[in-house]
C-alpha cells in the first residue's frame, strides 16, 4: 500500500487469470467514514489485498462507503461482497438503466449479446466458426470470474458533492467509455480520480455496442473538457500511473481514433462495398500484417467496441453510410 497524500493510500490489484492490467484501488482514511474508489475483478487475490488494506488502515466494513465509477467486472466484481458486510456503494443509476455495453452483453447470454453479435456480422449461418467461438468463450469467462452487475447502491449524479474526512468530492460525468461513468474531483487539492476515461499511455476503449449510441462523439467532447477545464490537476486513473498533462494524453487518444477512423475509410474505398464491422476487423487485421492469430473472441472483446464507435462517429458525422438487412449491419462509403 503506498500513501499518495495524507490519508490518501493507493493499492495496486492483479488478475493473474485474466493478464490484464493492473488496477488502482484508491482508499481514503477518516475518522468517519471511509471511502473506496471501486473495487476488483471477482477473484481471491484481489479480495485478500483489499481486505488487507482495511485491516491495516483499521477500517471496519461497516464505517465504509464505495464510489463505484462504472459498473464494470474490474471495477464493480465485490461491491456486493463488502455491501453484504455493512459498506454503503453508491453509483450513477444510468450504469444499470443503460447496462448495454460489451461487458454486459458478453457475460449474460441474453437478446443483447445476440442482437450485438449479429449486428457485426456474425450469426450461426453466416459466420459459423466466429458465432461458436464466441459464444463458447464468453459463457466460460462468465462462468470463471462469477460476473455479477446487481448489487445495492445508493443513486448518485453528476455535481453531487462527496465528502470523505478533509476530502471534498464533486461528481463529475466522464461519459464514452460507458453510458454513466463518473469521477470525482478535488478542486482545493486539485485531484481528479478519472477512473477509466484517460489511461497513461493507454487508448481507453469506448464501448458501444449497438447503434446510435454516439458514445465516442460524448468521448471527445469529455475530453475536451478536461484539457480546458483541469489543467494542472494531478490525474488518478484506474490503471497504470498517475499524470499530470492531461492535453498530452487527450490529443494522443482523439488522434489514435481518428487514425482508426482513417483506416476504416481505406478500407471500405478499397472494397467498393458495404461491409460488416467483422469483415472490416479482418481487412484491418490483415492492413496492420498481425503477427498473432486472429481470434474472433479476442477481437469481440477488445476491437469490436473501438471500431463501432468509429462507425457510428462517421455516420453520425455523415461521412458514411449505414444499412440494416436481417438485423445485420452494412457499412459504406457516401
Amino acid at each position: 500500500m503506498k500513501t499518495l497524500a495524507p490519508n490518501l493510500y493507493k493499492v495496486t490489484l492483479t488478475n493473474k487469470a485474466m493478464r490484464t492490467s493492473s488496477r488502482n484501488l484508491y482508499m481514503i482514511k477518516s475518522d468517519d467514514r471511509s471511502l473506496m474508489i471501486d473495487t476488483s475483478w471477482k477473484v481471491p487475490e484481489c479480495l485478500n489485498d483489499m481486505e488487507n488494506a482495511l485491516k491495516e488502515l483499521s477500517i471496519d466494513y461497516k464505517d465504509l462507503d464505495i464510489f463505484v465509477t462504472h459498473n464494470h467486472a474490474d471495477h464493480s466484481g465485490y461491491v456486493s461482497y463488502f455491501t453484504d458486510r455493512g459498506a454503503r456503494a453508491f453509483m450513477n443509476p444510468v450504469e444499470i438503466t443503460e447496462a448495454s455495453d460489451r461487458y454486459h452483453r458478453l457475460y449474460e447470454n441474453n437478446t443483447m449479446r445476440r442482437s450485438y453479435t449479429r449486428e457485426c456480422g456474425v450469426t450461426k449461418e453466416l459466420a459459423p466458426d466466429a458465432w461458436q467461438e464466441i459464444n463458447t468463450g464468453a459463457d466460460r469467462l462468465a462462468k470463471e470470474n462469477n460476473i455479477n452487475f446487481n448489487f445495492p447502491f445508493t443513486p448518485i449524479a453528476p455535481g453531487d458533492i462527496f465528502s470523505c474526512g478533509d476530502y471534498h468530492f464533486e461528481i463529475v460525468p466522464l461519459y464514452g467509455h460507458t453510458s454513466g461513468q463518473c469521477g470525482l474531483v478535488e478542486r482545493n487539492k486539485k485531484l481528479f480520480f478519472c477512473a477509466d476515461q484517460v489511461i497513461l499511455g493507454l487508448t481507453p476503449i469506448v464501448i458501444t455496442a449497438g447503434k446510435d449510441q454516439h458514445l465516442l462523439a460524448e468521448y471527445f467532447a469529455s475530453l475536451k473538457e478536461l484539457t480546458a477545464d483541469y489543467t494542472g490537476y494531478r490525474f488518478l486513473p484506474g490503471h497504470y500511473g498517475e499524470f499530470t498533462e492531461i492535453r498530452e494524453e487527450t490529443d494522443r487518444i482523439i488522434s489514435e481514433y481518428e487514425t482508426r477512423c482513417t483506416q476504416l475509410r481505406l478500407a471500405l474505398a478499397e472494397s467498393r462495398r458495404p461491409m460488416t464491422l467483422l469483415e472490416l476487423d479482418q481487412a484491418l487485421y490483415v492492413q496492420r500484417m498481425q503477427t498473432y492469430r486472429y481470434s474472433y473472441l479476442f477481437s469481440y472483446l477488445n476491437t469490436w467496441p473501438k471500431l463501432f464507435s468509429c462507425l457510428d462517429w462517421l455516420a453520425e458525422t455523415g461521412v458514411i453510410r449505414r444499412a440494416e438487412k436481417d438485423g445485420i449491419l452494412f457499412w459504406s462509403l457516401r
